[in-house]
């Protein structure tokens, strides 16, 4: 059993590098060898495939001729990239100054355990993503949930929570007619 295993996740990093070198010849050649690309490239990485592998970042510096630690340091000094794929539905709960007081925290921890996932991370069977994001700009609407890029106001764990099944059960259909807009 040990040995099958090996062999699928081989595949999946075979499949990754397959697409990693498709990218860098084509999208990813376009880019100047310098170290001022390092940025660029690793957004366009992150666009086409998804999230940042090691062998996307690898590939980065291989064209860059630049050590990969410090792709990867440039990588990981950013929060906008990812190192793992997104689930199929972004969730952001807003954690500015209005939605804090007006239970954010609350409203994050409860979808924390309810998804079993923390910040940052996707849920194992790949439906959600859960972010936070310092403030969207919807204080009147505190606290604030975005699903998919759609605003939910005056959010309550429950009311969340009865969103984020309604995703899920539909594939995404549902959450625009859930919440409170």
């Amino acid at each position: 059993m040990k040995k099958r295993k090996k062999r699928i996740s081989s595949v999946k990093t075979d499949a990754s590098a397959e697409k990693v070198e498709r990218w860098l010849k084509g999208a990813g050649a376009s880019f100047a060898r310098s170290r001022s690309s390092i940025i660029p490239m690793l957004q366009s990485a992150q666009a086409a495939l998804g999230y940042l592998s090691p062998e996307a970042m690898a590939g980065i510096a291989r064209h860059l001729r630049v050590p990969t630690a410090l792709v990867q340091g440039v990588a990981s000094f950013y929060a906008q990239f990812r190192f793992q794929p997104a689930g199929k539905h972004k969730v952001t709960v807003c954690r500015g100054t209005a939605c804090h007081v007006r239970g954010s925290g609350r409203l994050l921890d409860d979808l924390t355990l309810a998804l079993k996932v923390t910040p940052g991370r996707t849920t194992p069977d790949g439906v959600f993503t859960l972010e936070t994001v310092a403030c969207f700009g919807s204080c009147a609407l505190a606290p604030v949930l975005v699903v998919d890029g759609k605003v939910y106001g005056r959010q309550t764990p429950a009311i969340a929570k009865k969103t984020l099944n309604r995703v899920r059960r539909s594939g995404g259909a549902a959450a625009a007619h859930g919440g409170r807009p």
